[in-house]
């Protein structure tokens, strides 16, 4: 008896450590009896404060909380229209306001909320943009937001901004001179590639991602004055557009992908920091490259065929998902190969603690109960608020661990990519698994550089603010 409340306390321990509560407020601005529908976690980038926008059928309700995890101010909207439901991002001014960017559910109307601690007033303002346009991301950096959209009947990419007022300023972005190819090899015209029906994704840096998101053929990496998209269509190029922020000015470069892409039947890549990592995949055998991004200099280069043990991995080969066997070990190399081959392949990387944690693998939809077959789970992902690809990429990432059928390895490599014996260390998201919540209030956003996971008990209207690690 005496070992089993030593086993209790120990674990009680190992999770109280795991996390830490930063903050606990009550929602006591809403008098109504209406559910929340979302969260919108707003941080400024130059004073540390964090806007926590808290919405419901009819209101939005408005919390500044300041460096040290202090309610300061509260406000209240009355002015949200239902018909604005997904989020796609926020901006920060210098005289204490903060706007929350929305649009309709087919992307063709758009509006944001001002709110304005200072004068303690609330606005809304709707715009649009043209009827040929397509709405294709959003980017924040620096307190701005700018809304990314483009004509695929022009071929022409456009980025809008906005002024103190928030009247929308269209900056067309000069990509005639710029060639991008199909998958067949072939001169394609850039929006074609854009615009395929599938929500472009945003990537944060050093953020845990599943493979569902990283196996991705077009993918978006915002650096603090620029933002990468990666084009993966061509099985033996990564094509990438780069667009600065400050100039507007557009360029495009492209990387080699491992030579077995000829025949590999897909192949993918994953930005992080200065470095590129591609992957290439056959039922047979795999290979993974990492390339200098600003060279495209070849630094390390991994491979293992299906009669081969792969030497470079820090896990067994890692099975999740499905509907039956939920976790599983697979012992041969043969197995993981033919496993990723037969779905999406992907490879991700992020730095932690001067070591890259590299994950390489594939997955496979699982069909829902419905016959339909849908991205993470059965949750079309563009579709609610702070879940959306358009704002908070922690949170996205986080929810796309899903029912999906995953296979992996996973690797640690130091600063020269060479391989590292240990164990892989549970990263932030796994230490939230005992704080999983499917309520509105529950959202997930990078604070500095550790995370925050709120959740909402909606008996007493209270906010928990949690703080996670690696």
């Amino acid at each position: 008896m005496k070992y089993f409340l030593k086993v209790i306390i120990l674990c009680i321990s190992i999770t109280t450590f795991s996390q830490e509560t930063v903050l606990s407020f009550k929602n006591d601005l809403k008098t109504s009896s209406s559910d929340i529908k979302d969260v919108i976690p707003v941080v400024n980038s130059e004073t540390d404060e964090i806007a926590f926008f808290v919405a419901d059928a009819k209101n939005v309700y408005g919390y500044k909380i300041d460096a040290n995890f202090k309610v300061l101010e509260k406000i209240t909207s009355e002015e949200k229209r239902r018909k604005y439901k997904v989020l796609i991002g926020s901006s920060a001014s210098k005289n204490d306001s903060y706007r929350v960017f929305l649009t309709n559910k087919n992307q063709t109307d758009f509006a944001f909320v001002n709110f304005s601690f200072k004068e303690g007033s609330t606005s809304f303002k709707e715009f649009s943009i043209d009827q040929n346009e397509t709405f294709l991301q959003t980017v924040n950096s620096k307190n701005q937001f700018y809304l990314i959209s483009g004509s695929t009947l022009k071929n022409e990419l456009y980025i809008y901004t906005f002024d103190e007022d928030g009247n929308p300023l269209k900056n067309n972005i000069d990509i005639s001179s710029l060639i991008f190819i199909s998958s067949r090899g072939k001169n394609a015209k850039l929006l074609s590639l854009l615009v395929t029906g599938d929500d472009l994704t945003k990537f944060e840096e050093n953020t845990p991602n599943s493979i569902e998101l990283t196996s991705q053929e077009t993918k978006m990496f915002v650096r603090e004055d620029s933002f990468f998209i990666t084009l993966d269509h061509h099985k033996m190029f990564t094509q990438v557009l780069e667009i600065n922020l400050n100039t507007f000015k557009a360029d495009s470069f492209q990387f080699n992908k491992p030579s077995l892409g000829e025949k590999a039947k897909r192949t993918n890549s994953y930005v992080n920091g200065k470095n590129i990592f591609t992957i290439a995949v056959t039922k047979d055998e795999f290979s993974v490259e990492i390339l200098n991004f600003e060279t495209g200099d070849l630094l390390k280069e991994y491979s293992a065929n299906k009669n081969d043990s792969i030497t470079f991995k820090n896990t067994a080969i890692i099975q999740e998902g499905g509907m039956y066997d939920s976790y599983r070990e697979l012992g041969k190399t043969n197995r993981f190969l033919r496993r990723i081959s037969k779905g999406n392949s992907g490879i991700s990387a992020r730095k932690v603690n001067n070591q890259y944690h590299v994950i390489i693998g594939g997955y496979i939809v699982q069909k829902s109960n419905a016959g339909m077959m849908m991205p993470f789970g059965g949750i079309p992902i563009g579709s609610i608020g702070s879940a959306t690809v358009f704002f908070n990429p922690a949170q996205i990432a986080f929810n796309s661990f899903s029912n999906n059928k995953t296979t992996r390895i996973e690797s640690l490599l130091d600063e020269n990519f060479n391989h590292l014996e240990g164990e892989i260390k549970e990263n932030a998201f796994d230490k939230m698994k005992d704080f999983k919540s499917n309520n509105k209030g529950s959202t997930v956003f990078k604070y500095k550089d550790f995370y925050i996971k709120t959740e909402y008990m909606s008996f007493s209207k209270d906010f928990i603010f949690r703080k996670f690690t690696d």
